[in-house]
């Protein structure tokens, strides 16, 4: 996940590092998380929108929380099928 995010732009790896440590104070609260853009897509598969094109999916795997996959949409939707 580190490697996806070192080939974006600055700006944008550092949307997505804010994003992504507001993860676990929201998740959970859905007052909260909806204002971020988490939402889950299966049981135990969630994503949250790092701006208008970019998404990052995370797992919950027990108290914690994995990042799995970073990319848009279209890229999202491929992932979810393999």
């Amino acid at each position: 996940m580190l490697d996806a995010i070192a080939e974006l732009p600055e700006p944008e790896a550092a949307e997505v590092t804010v994003a992504l440590e507001s993860i676990p104070a929201a998740f959970g609260r859905p007052h909260i998380h909806s204002g971020l853009g988490i939402r889950q897509l299966r049981p135990g598969i969630y994503e949250i929108r790092v701006g208008l094109r970019l998404r990052a999916i995370f797992t919950r795997e027990g108290e914690w929380l994995r990042v799995q996959f970073l990319g848009n949409h279209d890229e999202v939707r491929r992932w979810l099928r393999s």
